[in-house]
């Protein structure tokens, strides 16, 4: 999909809202069988850099949704903030933490202002929130991570990427190119780039029974329609077939130091 996506299929906070709540997308449709990135713990390729000890200072989780990424790093003895455009994943990320016993500072924030926390941490995760945003969204996001940090501050980034892992694709990839003109142009150098694999639920990608309304497919750009059937089908197949309830999607990871 376009990076010019319409306001009508933009990922925002009332579409997640619903999603944490389990709630359907639109009137006519299931609820979701899950929220899909929820595994119930840590991503994997996180882990890792935590147990690589590139996770140091103050930390902030931003997009944090349910919480999962920032209560291990807490477990971990890092001191870490969480914050998420939805409320409804705050709520159930503050419980979780309760439920871990761990220490997280978790707020509501607007990824793209990120007003408050000036000059404040050293260490940044980004895990799926950057292919959330608009292209102008991200240059705003870009620079407000800028000010929340302090000099030579890290900030790792995980996005959609395009191809697939064993036939199952990603929504929304951002090119390359696209990350790097954003990234530098906001003050952050970019020490690596390539690409991984981001774990997902099975249940929370099967596709949905119901038509989109009209009102909704008559904005929709007639390849979206196509492309969105064409990837229910390969999921349909797909999906039946994997072990462990887990999918691995496409992603770029982003390793960036903060500039001036």
């Amino acid at each position: 999909m376009s990076d010019s996506t319409p306001e009508a299929f933009r990922p925002n906070r009332e579409s997640f809202d619903k999603l944490y709540r389990g709630e359907p997308a639109f009137e006519g449709a299931p609820p979701p069988g899950a929220v899909p990135w929820d595994i119930g713990q840590a991503q994997p390729r996180l882990m890792e850099l935590e147990a690589l000890g590139a996770i140091s200072g103050e930390v902030l989780d931003i997009g944090c949704g349910l919480g999962d990424n920032a209560i291990f790093l807490a477990s971990r003895g890092h001191l870490v903030t969480g914050l998420d455009g939805s409320a409804a994943a705050i709520e159930q990320a503050r419980q979780r933490a309760a439920d871990a016993g761990a220490t997280v500072n978790f707020g509501v924030a607007d990824a793209t202002a990120l007003t408050g926390y000036d000059g404040r941490f050293d260490t940044v995760i980004d895990s799926a929130l950057m292919h959330c945003l608009e292209e102008g969204d991200r240059d705003a996001y870009a620079a407000g991570v800028h000010r929340a940090t302090r000099p030579n501050a890290r900030w790792f980034i995980y996005c959609f990427a395009g191809g697939t892992v064993n036939g199952v694709p990603a929504p929304m990839p951002v090119a390359e190119d696209t990350l790097r003109d954003t990234l530098n142009r906001n003050g952050w150098r970019i020490d690596f780039l390539g690409p991984t694999t981001y774990q997902g639920r099975v249940d929370g990608f099967t596709a949905p029974t119901a038509e989109p309304p009209a009102e909704l497919l008559s904005g929709m750009p007639p390849e979206w329609h196509e492309e969105m059937q064409q990837m229910a089908e390969r999921m349909a197949v797909i999906l039946p077939l994997v072990e462990g309830g887990r999918v691995h999607l496409p992603f770029t990871v982003v390793h960036t130091t903060r500039v001036g």
